[in-house]
């Protein structure tokens, strides 16, 4: 059983409305550049999920969660050098990758927030 003091979710994109706008392009017009599958789950062509932000609200009641994109990292955090997406749990002792970026590429695991609530759940208790 992990304690996280804090879970981070990490996009493999840039966050700031550049970063945003520019990955939506490469991905819904241009076809181009890599997509992030955490980006897949949660957000639908133009929103976020009501799942997601459901799921969120659920797991901010009892821990603290962050929701950070590649290039709003703390420095502990940069300097590990984990490839994202990724789902991190910091404890008191350690930052713990409990779901990696080749999870995610299988989507048969996570397909869906619900998915992906159950493995972290799994992995947390």
């Amino acid at each position: 059983m992990v304690q996280p003091r804090t879970i981070y979710f990490v996009y493999d994109a840039d966050g700031g409305i550049l970063g945003k706008v520019k990955y939506w392009i490469n991905k819904n017009i241009l076809k181009t550049g890599s997509a992030c599958e955490l980006c897949d789950i949660t957000h639908g062509t133009f929103f976020v999920r009501d799942a997601w932000l459901k799921f969120i609200a659920e797991l901010e009641q009892e821990y603290k969660v962050e929701v950070l994109h590649r290039n709003e990292l703390p420095i502990n955090i940069r300097e590990r050098n984990f490839l994202f997406p990724c789902v991190i749990v910091e404890t008191d002792k350690e930052l713990k990758e409990i779901v990696n970026r080749a999870a995610f590429k299988d989507f048969e695991n996570f397909s869906n927030v619900t998915e992906l609530r159950k493995q972290l759940f799994e992995k947390l208790l």
